[in-house]
């Protein structure tokens, strides 16, 4: 490595290490420590539901895509750092063998997981009450499928009058499933307490990667904020110190 470039990295990992020093002593500025942030959210995701047959949709995906809730608290615990949590549900359809007939069922499973978000205006915005927010924000979470009986064997899709092979759909017998990502994320607030906000997200999201693999998501939904008052101490404590 050249001179020239070893000083280039060395600037930009000082540059690194003092931006959260920067903002971490930015008190006057926008800042989200101490702030309660909670949010409500959609995205949508295909699971392992297969798309009924329709002639007049030939190409259309094999498997559904369909709307998943969220409900997620976060809390800041530097001027540009939060670390939350979620709670939600997704949709997907259970196989059952009953003698000799199957069939299928819709079933619905708790998700959950645990994010963290750098928040990036703290570190050059000045304006206190600033309602814009920008952050970049890395997830891991999961969901268990509760009675799960998982589907083995080939898909088929039905078009133009014939049955046309999809592929294989390995067994999978793994109640509890993962996803995890990271992406970028905004919003504005109003009358500094509501907002809109939205992220997209890349990486592994799909609960059912045997059937249908899906490496990006997006959310949009609401948000609240709540940033509580510290309490002063009064004169008769401060005259004991």
């Amino acid at each position: 490595m050249k001179p020239t470039k070893k000083l280039y990295s060395l600037f930009v990992i000082i540059g690194l290490l003092y931006l959260p020093v920067y903002a971490q002593d930015n008190v006057e500025g926008y800042s989200i420590k101490n702030r309660w942030n909670t949010k409500l959210s959609l995205s949508v995701n295909r699971n392992n539901e297969w798309n009924d047959p329709v002639i007049e949709f030939p190409n259309s995906h094999p498997f559904q895509a369909r709307l998943n809730a969220r409900a997620e608290c976060n809390y800041g615990v530097l001027n540009w750092l939060e670390v939350g949590g979620y709670i939600g549900y997704i949709r997907y359809k259970n196989f059952h063998y009953f003698l000799k007939d199957e069939k299928f069922r819709i079933a619905f499973a708790p998700t959950f997981g645990v994010n963290v978000n750098v928040h990036l205006l703290p570190f050059w915005v000045k304006n206190k009450n600033c309602r814009w927010e920008l952050y970049l924000t890395a997830k891991y979470g999961g969901t268990y499928l509760i009675n799960y009986a998982p589907i083995v064997g080939e898909s088929w899709t039905f078009i133009d009058g014939i049955f046309t092979k999809i592929g294989e759909i390995s067994y999978n017998s793994n109640r509890y499933r993962h996803i995890f990502g990271a992406g970028v994320g905004g919003g504005v607030y109003f009358w500094n307490l509501f907002g809109l906000y939205a992220e997209i997200m890349a990486g592994q999201y799909s609960y059912f990667p045997e059937a249908c693999r899906t490496d990006w998501t997006a959310r949009v939904g609401i948000e609240f904020k709540f940033t509580p008052k510290r309490k002063k101490a009064g004169v008769g404590e401060e005259n004991m110190h």
